[in-house]
């Protein structure tokens, strides 16, 4: 079953593919991204491996989850496991520490929590985004710092996403209720006003409670149940014409329980809280090409509270305490003008971001593990893009720096990291690329000072490395897009792109475990352990390779899709895989639309092959194959009112997927409405 993926994607450059728009189960939008290159860019036409999923997709998915929705673009996975609301997000094989760039309304997201989990996820409620823009490889190198992987922007509403034009009030409910392996109900209500032409605000309440699930066997998954309570406020204010402030507010809080009661791994009470601030001054002049200017800044804080729940007397109730706070600012400006035949596009500017890095632990060590500090990371950058009739041309350089302390240990860097990309188009909606880009990696907090032993009984040593490198990532990209219009009926519409890239990582950083004894663990030799260490170093050199195409079709009386992604990555010293790669995937849709198109039927089929490509040491992650098979119906009662019913995982299949902690739901039935008023 593996080797149907791979040769799927094999003959993607003879199915085509996509990458780049909005809705597969609706209408076909033509969304526009912007993490590839900060100018706004249709994401079919994007040099890069860009995918954008908009707000319409998420409400009509009724998304409980935000992995959900980044599960479903090509060599895009998230790690999240039931009993944690937290995302991890991987792309192309390569994830945790920043590797991959998360953003929410700009604010980086950069919270880390050492344990059996993923190192570095974050706290996201679906409800109130409005556009998921990812990018995949280095290719975003002039978006931030860090992002060797690829940039994941979230955009949150706005005011213009709930008033319709003329409109002075607006409001918009979301209800869900969730039956089968799993119970719950999904709330969401956002009300705007506009009462000046020159102001909006918007005010938004998401409410969501789940019980716990069964998987597909009809086993009950522990602490599979949570409760999520978030809030966003947002305000635009157009001060003189072309001019535009925005100021936002997401506040979220999470409630859940989760660990096995055992001594290694004790129950815990968890309470995470997320504030994300952000501020946005714009200009835009279309009467002046030499300014596009956008100056923001933004903070992020995550904190977790745990408390122990299970173990003596005495344990019961300790309490210790996770937080990063992130501040950062970004300032970026476009100018174009035309120097004979050739129309130009320069982009520059500078964005710079620090973490502070804060654990409390009074009677255990995650303090050790989880250790506190402070990164303070920056940079500039400057791109040209070129057209010249069919040729398209993006060249881009890119500073970085950063400094980092903790304790008594303390670290540096700074590197230039180029870019090149050539395209050719050469018949109108098709273009052929090429990419060359590179971008560099600052290691974290955790990495470099990491320090402690392990809990009884595998009492092995973390060891600190404050001779870390950073990362450096070249990659190799080749692609087709494609964007066609009226190709075989009347009124229909093909969005395809597909890709094949190498990335080489330099420098690569990796945990890496020594047990000279091999019985580390074992409570028949208590003092194996005094040899085993676990410390984070560089590995010379990583290679990821892949492909990846998306292909939807659009005749407005029926639709189809085709997604599918392949990743290998490995070692080049020891010529062991790497453990951060996921299975390859293949999804195909379909849908009909009947009755002038507001009755709209459909369904998807995911396979997902084993994993079982690992180091030897890792081979207790390995997964199995499986398949999973989605349906859909929704119905426009009128323009601002439909109703939907959504039934997933429809033949019950128990599943677990890659580096998951715990099964996935069995079959679950979603029945919801939505409803907009406006006046």
């Amino acid at each position: 079953m593996r080797r149907l993926y791979l040769g799927a994607v094999s003959l993607g450059a003879l199915a085509l593919g996509i990458g780049a728009a909005a809705a597969q189960e609706g209408i076909l939008l033509d969304a526009v991204t912007v993490t590839a290159t900060k100018d706004e860019t249709r994401a079919v036409e994007a040099m890069a491996g860009a995918s954008v999923v908009t707000r319409e997709e998420i409400r009509t998915r009724a998304v409980q989850r935000i992995g959900t929705v980044l599960d479903a673009l090509p060599n895009v996975a998230t790690q999240e496991n039931a009993n944690d609301p937290a995302t991890a997000v991987n792309i192309r094989g390569l994830q945790d520490f920043g590797r991959v760039a998360v953003t929410v309304d700009g604010a980086r997201q950069n919270f880390q929590r050492s344990g059996h989990n993923a190192d570095g996820a974050f706290f996201l409620d679906p409800a109130f985004v409005r556009l998921v823009d990812v990018t995949r490889g280095p290719v975003a190198n002039i978006y931030g710092s860090g992002a060797i992987g690829g940039v994941v922007s979230f955009q949150t509403v706005s005011p213009d996403d709930v008033l319709a034009p003329g409109e002075r009030l607006s409001l918009t409910l979301d209800t869900t209720f969730l039956m089968g392996r799993q119970t719950g109900i999904l709330g969401t209500g956002i009300a705007a006003m506009r009462p000046t032409e020159a102001f909006g605000a918007l005010v938004g309440l998401s409410l969501r409670s789940t019980d716990e699930y069964e998987n597909g066997d009809g086993l009950v998954v522990n602490d599979s149940g949570q409760e999520i309570v978030s809030g966003l406020a947002k305000v635009a204010i157009d001060p003189a014409p072309f001019h535009r402030i925005e100021l936002s507010a997401q506040l979220q809080r999470f409630d859940f329980a989760n660990g096995l009661g055992t001594a290694m791994e004790p129950r815990r009470d968890n309470e995470v809280t997320t504030e994300t601030f952000v501020g946005r001054w714009s200009w835009d002049d279309p009467a002046d090409p030499w300014v596009d200017l956008t100056v923001q800044a933004w903070s992020t804080r995550t904190q977790t509270d745990q408390r122990r729940l299970s173990g003596t007397r005495a344990q019961i109730g300790e309490t210790r305490f996770f937080e990063i706070h992130t501040i950062g600012a970004d300032v970026h400006n476009t100018s174009r003008f035309d120097a004979g035949p050739v129309g130009f596009a320069l982009t520059y500017g500078w964005d710079a971001f620090r973490d502070e890095v804060t654990v409390r632990d009074p009677v255990g060590s995650a303090d050790l593990f989880t250790p506190s500090g402070e990164r303070t990371v920056w940079g500039g950058f400057l791109q040209a893009q070129a057209t010249w009739g069919i040729v398209d041309v993006i060249g881009a350089t890119r500073f970085d720096a950063y400094e980092l302390s903790g304790g008594d240990v303390s670290s540096d860097g700074n590197r230039v990291s180029p870019k090149l990309t050539i395209g050719i188009r050469p018949i109108e909606g098709l273009q052929v690329y090429g990419t060359y880009a590179e971008g560099y990696r600052a290691p974290s907090v955790t990495e470099t000072l990491i320090a402690g032993v392990h809990p009884f009984p595998a009492a092995f040593s973390f060891q600190p490395n404050p001779n870390l490198r950073p990362e450096v990532g070249k990659t190799i990209e080749a692609g087709v897009n494609l964007s066609f219009d009226d190709l075989f009926l009347q009124g229909d519409r093909l969005r395809g792109k597909v890709s094949v890239f190498r990335t080489d990582v330099d420098d690569y950083i990796e945990s890496i475990y020594s047990d000279p004894s091999g019985r580390c663990g074992d409570p028949r030799a208590p003092a194996a352990c005094r040899t085993a260490t676990f410390r984070y170093d560089n590995i010379a050199r990583a290679r990821l390779t892949g492909a990846e195409l998306d292909l939807t079709y659009d005749a407005r009386r029926w639709f189809a899709s085709v997604s599918a992604g392949t990743t290998r990555g490995d070692d080049r010293v020891t010529n062991q895989p790497l453990t951060s790669v996921y299975p390859d995937q293949l999804a195909l849709g379909a849908g009909l639309r009947f009755l002038d198109q507001k009755l709209t039927l459909g369904g998807r089929v995911t396979f997902v092959a084993a994993q079982d490509r690992l180091p030897t040491a890792s081979a207790t992650l390995k997964s199995e194959d499986y398949t999973l098979v989605d349906l859909y119906g929704s119905y426009d009662i009128t323009p601002d009112a439909r109703a939907y019913v959504r039934l997933e995982n429809v033949g019950d299949v128990r599943t677990r997927r890659f580096r998951d902690g715990a099964d996935g739901p069995g079959f679950v039935a979603k029945v919801g409405f939505q409803a907009r008023l406006g006046m």
